[in-house]
């Protein structure tokens, strides 16, 4: 009997502004450092997430202060031939970014899926990337949206489909529309933390009682803190 093959995994997709110019409408004193902790925290839960999950992590960024800090990450956890930081060619904004990365990772890991993430899931947990993979469809796309119900916080390209990104302003409800599955209902409460994306003070809090990653949870421990963010 031949053994079954094993499935592909996945090559996830990570976007980052420059960080003057990430989370406007974060009112922290520390909104830069913050932005780059949770980036950092959400690129640590997708590696740690394991080889057999996501093989690979592209992150699509312009500012060398994040390039080296995903690099040294990724260094100390013995992983960095699973990261690759590129340059944002397009400098289209949100869609184009995500496109550029689905790209490379056609030319890179052919025959794997992409998975496109928000880069603010300063909770996320490595259980919940493999839990939210292991649902998304085989064929075509998937799509979670994140905790007001209205954003994607993960959108699915499984292998030999292109990625098709529709992020922005009630992104959820046009990745449904385009074909998308929606695996909302299917994992619930199961993946908090990958569902809550990080834009406002109120935001944070919500994560922080979730339970922080160790970057964001360093900058909120050394920076004044908003007392609905406490």
């Amino acid at each position: 009997m031949q053994p079954a093959e094993s499935t592909p995994p996945w090559v996830a997709l990570v976007p980052l502004k420059p960080l003057g110019a990430a989370k406007s409408r974060l009112d922290h004193p520390a909104r830069r450092s913050l932005a780059l902790a949770m980036a950092l925290d959400t690129a640590a839960a997708v590696l740690d997430a394991g080889s057999d999950a996501v093989g690979a992590l592209i992150v699509v960024t312009d500012d060398r202060a994040a390039r080296d800090a995903l690099t040294a990450l990724a260094r100390a956890r013995g992983l960095a031939e699973r990261l690759l930081v590129t340059t944002d060619e397009p400098r289209g904004g949100l869609n184009p970014a995500f496109a550029h990365a689905a790209a490379l990772a056609r030319v890179l890991y052919p025959g794997w899926g992409t998975a496109a993430l928000s880069a603010d899931l300063p909770a996320l947990r490595p259980q919940q990337v493999r839990r939210a993979l292991a649902a998304a469809p085989a064929a075509g796309h998937g799509v979670l949206a994140d905790a007001v119900g209205t954003g994607t916080v993960l959108l699915s390209a499984a292998a030999g489909t292109d990625l098709h990104p529709r992020f922005g302003p009630g992104s959820f409800a046009a990745h449904r529309d385009s074909g998308a599955v929606d695996l909302t209902l299917l994992l619930t409460d199961q993946v908090p933390g990958l569902r809550r994306d990080v834009d406002t003070i109120a935001d944070l809090a919500v994560a922080r009682a979730l339970g922080l990653g160790p970057a964001t949870s360093r900058v909120l421990a050394a920076a004044p803190s908003p007392r609905s963010a406490a």
